[in-house]
């Protein structure tokens, strides 16, 4: 996955290849303790944020099946300022860079970013997606792979972020991050 990709013929240009990529890590380190709670975070969604957040929790509040793992519908997330910093730093490296990675060009990771921007996590997870041209396409990609549906549908998870990049330049010129968390 992490191997270099070569530019799409503009022929393919309007093709929507999707890569996607899940990470989950279960527990905070303790150098992450000093950063201000979520909770305190006192900003509101846009109205495409508050779509994608809505998008997110009507598929959370359906019973689905996650490749062989079986979930109950799960409680609505809400939306997170500083996991959305987050996730939009990710999505403008990849998409200003060139890559697609849980893993940033500096050698950040999904909870170096989170704790960078002030969320101070007890969980943290994040899905991936690269070619799709609207938040639903990427959403939708993510319910229908096992491993992204997981961490979609994990109760654990409580806040959100998501944003989007997008680079004409770049292989997949759109990139979408989400990022799932649990407060300490």
């Amino acid at each position: 996955m992490d191997k270099p990709f070569m530019k799409r013929p503009a022929a393919r240009a309007l093709c929507s290849i999707a890569w996607m990529a899940t990470v989950w890590i279960t527990h905070a380190p303790a150098s992450s303790a000093n950063e201000a709670s979520p909770a305190s975070e006192a900003c509101a969604p846009t109205e495409r944020q508050q779509t994608m957040l809505d998008r997110v929790n009507q598929a959370r509040g359906q019973a689905r099946q996650c490749g062989e793992r079986s979930f109950d519908a799960a409680s609505p997330l809400t939306w997170s300022c500083s996991l959305t910093t987050a996730a939009q730093a990710h999505a403008d490296d990849m998409a200003t860079n060139d890559y697609f990675s849980h893993t940033g060009q500096g050698g950040s990771s999904m909870s170096d970013r989170a704790t960078q921007h002030g969320y101070t996590w007890r969980r943290i997870g994040e899905n991936i997606a690269a070619g799709h041209t609207t938040a639903d396409a990427a959403i939708e990609s993510w319910i229908e792979s096992p491993g992204h549906c997981r961490n979609l549908m994990n109760d654990a998870f409580t806040d959100m972020g998501m944003a989007h990049a997008e680079d004409s330049d770049s292989r997949f010129t759109h990139y979408w991050v989400q990022t799932l968390g649990a407060p300490r």
